[in-house]
């Protein structure tokens, strides 16, 4: 090979001991670009790229890890890149770019396994190509004059497009966001007072960061700048429309037309609002306080890493290791800016709720009480990959306090787990298309059948 191009965002990769392919994500660094010259796509891929920095976080079944008569499902777990580009050293990161040769170590393998079959770049035609050809032959092919053609050539030289450019800097000069008030912590407006937070410091008209769907649902065009949508059809469902009542929705006005937020498409918001008031009136005094002290971890935990950069699961280890969260430099590193990435903001929301609902006491309310709540997102929400890693957290936390409770021989114990087992195979039979969940589980509950003491 003649050149070794430079690895970017996109990417393809395979594993040795995989059998499908996935998708190189660049986590690491969200300021230096190549071939992308509007600095927005192509991030460069680096020897920080460590854990689990790809798209589905799998290349299959992982042949290293027999399981009876197949695999275990595979889980990278990347340690160490070899061969990067010494030559050249990112800020961002401190890390030096990978090349397309590159192998990635994998802690389950223990040595180089994982391979770059694409490297995410795509060619563009240069000055240089024009130059090679013959003239009289490509007149025959092309009607144009190729001596004309003056592109640069995305491989003539590693070309880092920095995303803090002055253009850039020109168009965002949004300020760290602020801590909540305490007044708000527990409350149901803290999402919105977030979102209005996040909208009063980018301001600025040229401006096109939206804030993350998770506050306040996401940001719609406003036609015309009149607002002429239809409220129950758009922007409210039926019940939302009742349990929201009347809200007030700003319009904000900046270089690419008028917006306002559809808090129906949110999650914090909306769901803070039907676990208040639906779903508490419900609730037993047990399952009433364990909501406020929830709703109220939620929110700190959420400040944690907004405000404090500093948000790690403790119940969510793979949500830790996917983002690498294990020192205060990876902390800062990946919750500066977090509410300009949305997707990754929703997984951090998202890895809250494990760890609040069980540090607020849930295994501890009543069997009736933590249906309700099992059943209150929409079902549509609840096959999303995200929030079904959640689930399986507390449910599995939820499984160990009621084997506990019934090895100590409670009879109380017995009747719940007896409940249980029928509750949540008819529960989760709703969510089988889940198919793997749906294994785990079953798995889980298998040592509650035919338990000696239950009679």
């Amino acid at each position: 090979m003649s050149q070794k191009k430079v690895v970017c965002h996109g990417a393809l990769c395979k594993c040795q001991f995989g059998d499908v392919p996935d998708t190189l994500t660049v986590l690491s660094q969200q300021k230096n670009y190549i071939n992308d010259q509007g600095g927005s796509q192509k991030l460069i891929a680096t020897d920080k790229e460590l854990g689990m920095p790809f798209q589905a976080k799998t290349f299959g079944q992982c042949k290293l890890q027999p399981t009876g008569s197949s695999f275990k499902p595979c889980m990278p777990n990347i340690t160490k890149w070899d061969g990067a580009f010494q030559k050249t050293q990112l800020q961002a990161n401190q890390g030096f770019p990978l090349l397309e040769d590159n192998k990635a170590t994998c802690a389950i393998a223990g040595s180089p396994c994982v391979e770059i079959t694409f490297h995410g770049q795509t060619a563009s035609p240069s000055s240089q190509n024009a130059e090679n050809t013959d003239e009289e032959l490509i007149s025959q092919v092309l009607p144009i004059n190729v001596r004309e053609i003056d592109m640069p050539s995305p491989y003539d030289a590693m070309t880092v497009t920095d995303k803090e450019s002055e253009e850039e800097a020109e168009v965002c000069r949004a300020i760290e966001p602020s801590a909540a008030p305490e007044s708000m912590i527990g409350t149901c407006q803290y999402y919105k007072w977030r979102f209005e937070n996040f909208m009063e410091r980018h301001h600025t008209s040229s401006c096109k960061h939206d804030p993350p769907d998770y506050y306040y649902g996401t940001m719609r065009a406003v036609e015309g700048g009149y607002g002429i949508i239809d409220g129950i059809q758009e922007w409210w469902t039926p019940s939302l429309e009742e349990e929201m009542g009347n809200e007030q929705l700003t319009h904000y006005k900046r270089g690419h037309g008028t917006f306002k937020a559809v808090p129906s498409k949110s999650y914090g918001y909306k769901y803070c609002v039907r676990f208040t008031n639906v779903l508490m009136p419900t609730l037993s005094e047990e399952g009433k306080q364990w909501l406020k002290l929830a709703k109220i971890l939620l929110q700190e935990y959420m400040e944690e890493g907004v405000i404090n950069k500093s948000f790690s699961s403790v119940k969510n280890e793979s949500f830790n290791e996917r983002y690498r969260l294990n020192s205060e430099e990876n902390l800062e590193n990946f919750y500066t800016e977090i509410e300009n990435r949305n997707d990754e903001f929703r997984d951090f929301a998202f890895a809250t709720h494990p760890d609040a609902y069980l540090d607020a006491g849930l295994t501890g309310i009543p069997i009736s009480d933590k249906i309700k709540v099992s059943m209150t997102p929409d079902f549509k929400e609840w096959g999303s990959g995200k929030t079904w890693e959640q689930a399986m957290i507390v449910f599995e936390e939820q499984i160990d306090d009621w084997y506990s409770q019934a090895k100590a021989g409670v009879e109380e114990a017995q009747r719940v787990i007896e409940d249980a087992i029928e509750d949540a195979e008819r529960y989760l039979e709703l969510y089988k298309d889940a198919y793997n969940i749906w294994k785990k589980v079953n798995r889980a509950l298998d040592k509650y059948r035919d338990m000696p003491w239950i009679k």
